[in-house]
């Protein structure tokens, strides 16, 4: 089977020269000591230099397709649904209060005293609908968080094992508004693969 593989030795060499000319243009008046800089090994032996392999993925494709973020996402909507559920029978219960409250207010004169006792219940339930509100927001941020995590440690994790199988240096990633990729070659979009393996690994995961 062949390799997808795009040489850009050339570009490499580009950017080193880039890369000299901008540290000779900053070089301080004090020549630096380079002696014990460690060199990257592709960089190695300037005169061939090692030829990166490069490949890509679809981001919108995994994001869409990829069995984990479906599942989990599902999980999050749950998730969603029972904690705005609890919200609302919160908030209805300090509702009800508040207009109780309120009517009760309105029906007489009320010393000033129990008039401010009144606002100050109106204002602090006010103040725990907003907390619960916010702590909802809070625990739903922080079950996304923690999803995304997982997921790009699942992706990390599975692209440093089909990179080395492939001898892929990079896999970059094109994605709708946020493109890494300004343009690639099809014949290196190796999103269909990877998509594949992330979905087999992940169903034996489901499995055991």
């Amino acid at each position: 089977m062949k390799k997808n593989i795009v040489i850009i030795s050339v570009l490499a060499l580009q950017f080193i020269l880039i890369g000299y000319l901008l540290w000779k243009t900053n070089e301080p008046t004090g020549k630096p000591d380079l002696e014990n800089v460690p060199v990257a090994s592709a960089f190695v032996d300037t005169a061939h230099v090692k030829a990166a392999v490069v490949a890509y993925i679809n981001g919108d494709s995994i994001n869409s397709q990829y069995q984990f973020i479906k599942d989990k996402e599902s999980q999050l909507e749950s998730t969603l649904k029972g904690a705005d559920a609890q919200f609302q029978k919160e908030y209805a219960k300090r509702e009800k209060e508040a207009q109780d409250l309120i009517q009760y207010a309105n029906s007489k004169q009320l010393p000033e005293d129990e008039a401010r006792t009144v606002q100050e219940r109106l204002a602090q339930l006010e103040g725990e609908i907003q907390q619960l509100d916010t702590k909802m927001s809070n625990d739903i941020s922080v079950k996304k968080e923690a999803m995304m995590k997982e997921l790009n440690k699942r992706v990390e994790k599975y692209l440093a094992k089909f990179a080395k199988d492939k001898k892929i240096d990079f896999v970059l990633n094109y994605q709708e508004g946020i493109p890494i990729v300004l343009h690639g070659n099809a014949a290196f979009n190796v999103t269909a693969e990877v998509l594949a393996g992330l979905n087999a690994e992940y169903a034996a995961e489901k499995g055991k």
